[in-house]
């Protein structure tokens, strides 16, 4: 191994020790997550370096609760050598390296809206049947915010910051109301009921019944039942065909998967459940995925994708996942 290899390890080690450390601050926010699963994504020699540091982190407990059990029944314990790190020794090894990324972790990411709107929240795994004016209803889907428009002290509109809601207007309301998503509108008649969606930079509007007109700068796109245009800053998609009851399985508090890439099903997943799964093996993430999940299943899906799949699982605090 050349000197310039050598440093180049050494400096993928220090990075991986930094990305364990952080991941188990308590701090770690959803673009962590994607920062991390990048760099793993960026090099061999980073998957591979934080592999053996999470082997340490894995082969370091085990150690320190025999240790601790020793104590507790009053044993002698064995000698220090036997134990080669403690978890607080490798943390405080690292620290040193990550204090950087925790201070931008803790002042550089933003966890709420500033702008200090009232609105409509779910959290994490919540869903909610909110009435937010006279003939229009939401369903309000894990994860969601939304602000609302009001006029004379009437909800006129509202504008969908990030999440999921289905949006159903009365047949006897008489006034418009507006639906706002990203740079675009949503224009629909009474009587209808559509579908919207912000997340990850990508937006969609799926239509359940009557029709909605998708407004986004000059252009007008007409949806129609069973139909979903999406959209992002590379332009609007073409009207697709969908299963509305595929698509919105969970309103029913379902989760349905058809064909898709596992890394996509898990950031999916991830919205409702707190903390994070990451994969970090290409590969894995690669691996096509036809499943069926219910939300009562969120606390142990990670175990499901490792039985299924015969991945190597680590848990870290927060519930923090790591499959490879």
């Amino acid at each position: 191994m050349t000197d310039m290899d050598t440093t180049t390890t050494h400096e993928s080690e220090r990075q991986a020790r930094a990305w364990l450390v952080h991941l188990t601050s308590g701090t770690a926010t959803r673009e962590d997550g994607e920062a991390f699963r990048r760099w793993c994504l960026a090099s061999p020699q980073h998957a591979q370096a934080f592999a053996r540091t999470r082997q340490l982190w894995d082969d370091i407990g085990p150690a320190l609760e025999h240790r601790r059990s020793v104590r507790e029944r009053g044993e002698r314990a064995p000698p220090r050598h036997e134990v080669r790190m403690g978890r607080r020794t490798f943390l405080a090894t690292a620290v040193a390296a990550s204090v950087a990324a925790v201070v931008l972790a803790r002042h550089g990411f933003p966890l709420g809206d500033a702008s200090g709107d009232q609105g409509l929240h779910t959290a994490i795994g919540e869903q909610k049947h909110v009435e937010v004016s006279r003939g229009v209803a939401l369903e309000m889907n894990t994860d969601t915010d939304i602000g609302l428009r009001s006029s004379a002290g009437e909800i006129t509109g509202m504008r969908l910051r990030e999440g999921e809601a289905v949006v159903r207007i009365d047949a006897s309301r008489i006034d418009p109301f507006m639906v706002e998503l990203d740079d675009a509108r949503v224009v629909s008649a009474p009587g209808a009921s559509f579908a919207v969606r912000c997340v990850d930079g990508r937006s969609t509007v799926t239509c359940l019944d009557g029709q909605a007109v998708l407004v986004r700068g000059g252009e007008k796109t007409l949806v129609k039942p069973s139909q979903q245009v999406a959209f992002d800053e590379a332009g609007i998609a073409a009207p697709v065909a969908v299963n509305a009851g595929t698509a919105l399985a969970w309103r029913s508090r379902v989760l349905i998967y058809d064909n898709l890439p596992l890394s996509d099903v898990v950031a999916d997943i991830n919205r409702y459940r707190p903390g994070r799964i990451l994969i970090t093996d290409p590969r894995l993430g690669e691996r096509r995925v036809h499943a069926r999940f219910t939300l009562d299943q969120m606390a142990d899906v990670a175990t499901l994708i490792k039985d299924a799949y015969g991945a190597h699982l680590t848990r870290l605090p927060g519930g923090w996942v790591l499959l490879s």
